[in-house]
């Protein structure tokens, strides 16, 4: 006669021992969920976002600002906060505020880089750096790939300030208005 021990044996073993693999599967994403959302809020925590530099002498990447695409943004329509953490109006353009003003900007790539002086209320360029940067303007006009009006100063993946190409002309220093 067999017992109800010995048949039941092989199939408690089995199923004690058997992983089951949904649930590894599950813990390890959660674990990566868990990961990724404390990373992002670290980020969001620390990120500066558009605010301007601290006083004092910084380089600077030179950026063009496409006119003929860029756009005014209406006060209603202006990204909220995650818009404004990302800094984008969509895919390759930057929500900046200005005087007051939102606006979208379509930048060129780095023209070259200055030395220029942040102020706390926008940069200062001394006639030097001007020259520079109006040479860097020519050149790229020069080849056709830009004509601008307006120039963004990026650094270190914020922005400095906005400047007039109309003022490089003067042949002194010029002062950059803030972006917010």
């Amino acid at each position: 006669m067999t017992s109800t021990s010995d048949l039941d044996g092989p199939n408690g073993t089995a199923r004690t021992s058997r992983r089951r693999p949904w649930l590894v599967g599950l813990v390890a994403v959660a674990a990566a969920a868990v990961t990724t959302l404390a990373t992002a809020t670290a980020y969001v925590v620390t990120h500066a976002g558009n605010r301007s530099p601290a006083p004092g002498a910084l380089t600077v990447d030179v950026h063009a600002v496409d006119e003929s695409i860029s756009t005014v943004v209406d006060p209603a329509d202006r990204p909220g906060v995650l818009g404004r953490f990302f800094g984008m109006c969509d895919a390759d353009t930057y929500y900046l505020e200005v005087d007051g003003t939102g606006s979208c900007l379509v930048l060129s790539g780095s023209l070259g880089r200055v030395r220029v002086t942040s102020t706390g209320h926008g940069v200062e360029l001394d006639a030097a750096q001007a020259a520079t940067v109006r040479d860097l303007v020519r050149r790229a006009e020069s080849d056709g790939s830009t004509r601008a009006s307006r120039l963004l100063l990026e650094y270190d993946g914020g922005w400095a300030g906005l400047v007039d190409v109309a003022e490089l002309s003067a042949g002194g220093p010029v002062t950059g208005r803030a972006v917010g």
